[in-house]
């Protein structure tokens, strides 16, 4: 039989008087009605979103068709860090043998938010609370460094892995890390993997019956509003101020913005989202193969029209499914197309 958590002797599990323990442990307010159907014998997978033309290059083809330090006095309420969660309506249950069913969605105001960067909000336990993704503000601007009482959470290295360290203050610390590999889909926005806490071991974020998911992953925060997350700006250059919207700092014809959205090297000028190879008539006359630059963080969509400027309208030719595709070959019977490439980042709008 498994051990239940009574809080500290504070109250028996699933009893009203445990119920009240939660909140006073975890929330200092009315604990808010959680949201969710708890019957999961089916539940259908939630909607992909992807985001829309981002950056493009154009290609021509003519007649050939071109610490963790203890914190065990640490004491949080959501209200803390408010944010509408990103985990979608259908699929947000997690599941411990030990702890049972774990809501991603929380109260929804203050459900996961999985991040560009970074994730925050909560997870909610009936029995044990409230647990915390993240105290939201890196120390560095950029991810969660894990060594401080105000500088610890679960990072996003922005290729679906999940790792750093989440904490609930009736169970202690959560570790997302290598064995338990929790990880987001990032074309379908599925959670997998395992995280671990050593008082109450295994969490599953994927089982037979029920999985969480989250329907975008939320933008990095951009406080000078240049459209350019303020991680990106300080990882590549260390200010807020070098880069914005059309500034062009190596000067390949690229703005930073772009560079961004591409997910490119803004200081680099041979680093940009090109077509960089274009060949038709092999094995077949009308056989094209089409390759251009590409990034893991990114995924890739092929478009095409016959006249490159309007009103011809773009049509999407191939969307690629995985990161970091870089080429395509395709059979087109016409006489004259114009080819772009478009990057997109992954589940954002």
């Amino acid at each position: 039989m498994k051990t239940q958590f009574n809080l500290a002797a504070l109250a028996p599990s699933g009893s009203a008087d445990f119920q009240s323990a939660v909140s006073r442990i975890s929330n200092p307010q009315t604990p808010r009605t959680l949201e969710g159907d708890w019957q999961f014998n089916t539940l259908p997978t939630g909607s992909r979103r992807y985001s829309r033309l981002e950056t493009c290059a154009t290609a021509r083809a003519t007649s050939w068709h071109s610490v963790l330090l203890g914190l065990a006095l640490l004491l949080f309420a959501p209200g803390a860090l408010r944010a509408a969660t990103t985990i979608t309506e259908t699929n947000y249950l997690a599941y411990g043998a030990n702890i049972g069913w774990v809501n991603a969605r929380g109260d929804v105001a203050n459900g996961a938010v999985i991040g560009e960067y970074i994730c925050t909000g909560y997870l909610w336990a009936a029995n044990v609370g409230w647990i915390r993704l993240g105290s939201g503000t890196p120390a560095n601007g950029i991810h969660y460094q894990n060594n401080s009482a105000t500088d610890w959470g679960v990072n996003h290295d922005g290729l679906g892995n999940l790792r750093g360290y989440a904490w609930g203050a009736n169970i202690g610390w959560i570790a997302f890390e290598t064995n338990g590999a929790p990880k987001v889909d990032l074309w379908t926005g599925k959670l997998s993997g395992s995280v671990w806490s050593a008082n109450c071991g295994w969490i599953s974020l994927s089982n037979a019956v029920a999985h969480v998911q989250t329907a975008s992953i939320a933008p990095g925060a951009d406080s000078d509003g240049d459209g350019i997350p303020d991680a990106w700006e300080l990882q590549n250059f260390g200010n807020l101020t070098t880069a914005n919207a059309t500034s062009d700092f190596d000067g390949d014809g690229m703005s930073d913005r772009d560079e961004y959205l591409a997910d490119t090297n803004p200081k680099d000028a041979s680093s940009n989202l090109r077509i960089t190879y274009f060949s038709r008539g092999t094995p077949t006359p009308t056989y094209n193969v089409l390759q251009w630059t590409a990034r893991p963080t990114r995924f890739y969509a092929v478009d095409y029209r016959s006249a490159l400027t309007p009103p011809g309208a773009w049509t999407n030719l191939v969307t690629f499914p995985t990161l970091g595709a870089s080429s395509v070959g395709f059979d087109d019977f016409g006489s004259q197309q114009f080819y772009r490439v478009r990057a997109f980042r992954p589940l954002m709008p």
